[in-house]
């Protein structure tokens, strides 16, 4: 129901999400889960049809996922599932270690005991879920926790810049759980490690951390891509 603002005029309640947001939620975790495949296109008429909702909506969907880095857009050819080739998730893999270096830099300094208490209790529950090879909670709790740490670091741009990297980084993590699974316990014990030793302010000891899980992962990435593409 419309109410006055104090701004004069009246002022409707809005959704938290706009149908557009739904519609890009529903097709992300489509392609994250590899439901979609990478070069695959994206048929607005067929989304229209199957979703029951206007072509404007679809065509905005499509755009913020573009944004997201899961969708590519290509004049006069339509919209496909971006590709995870060699090439990008290296250099996704270059970027997320860049961004992970910095963020335990600033927690090296900025960083409370309450924040630690609060890291350690994620980190807690992230072991948990690897232990119990809940690949779906894993994967929250792996994000929810760079995402505490990042608030915790106070740097708004860092953690911009971190949850702008969540939608490719959350694809090439599930496949790499897909096909290894036991990764979930060797990425629980890195970060339980990167985070000590960021709270220690041992930066020498978290470049290492980090350029070793980041070649893995980038690694374990490929050969996971490889080895769909292979079954397909």
């Amino acid at each position: 129901m419309p109410i006055e603002s104090e701004l004069g005029g009246n002022m409707a309640f809005v959704a938290a999400e706009s149908l557009a947001e739904q519609i890009a939620n529903h097709l992300a975790e489509r392609i994250i889960n590899g439901d979609l495949r990478g070069g695959e296109r994206l048929q607005e008429a067929r989304i229209v049809s199957e979703l029951e909702v206007s072509r404007g909506s679809v065509r905005e969907a499509l755009l913020i996922l573009e944004r997201r880095n899961l969708v590519t857009i290509l004049p006069r050819r339509g919209a496909f599932v971006t590709e995870l080739t060699e090439e990008r998730i290296r250099g996704l893999y270059r970027l997320y270690g860049n961004l992970l270096e910095m963020l335990a830099e600033k927690l090296s300094w900025s960083g409370t005991a309450e924040h630690k208490a609060r890291l350690d209790a994620l980190i807690e529950r992230l072991g948990h879920s690897a232990i119990e090879h809940d690949r779906s909670r894993f994967i929250e709790d792996n994000f929810a926790l760079v995402s505490v740490a990042a608030a915790c670091a106070g740097n708004e741009y860092l953690k911009d810049a971190l949850e702008n990297l969540r939608p490719p980084l959350h694809r090439a993590l599930v496949s790499i759980i897909q096909h290894t699974p036991k990764e979930m316990e060797e990425t629980s014990v890195f970060i339980r490690s990167l985070v000590e030793s960021s709270m220690s302010g041992d930066l020498t000891k978290v470049a290492e951390l980090v350029n070793g899980y980041c070649k893995r992962h980038s690694y374990l990435a490929i050969e996971a891509i490889d080895s769909q593409q292979t079954a397909d």
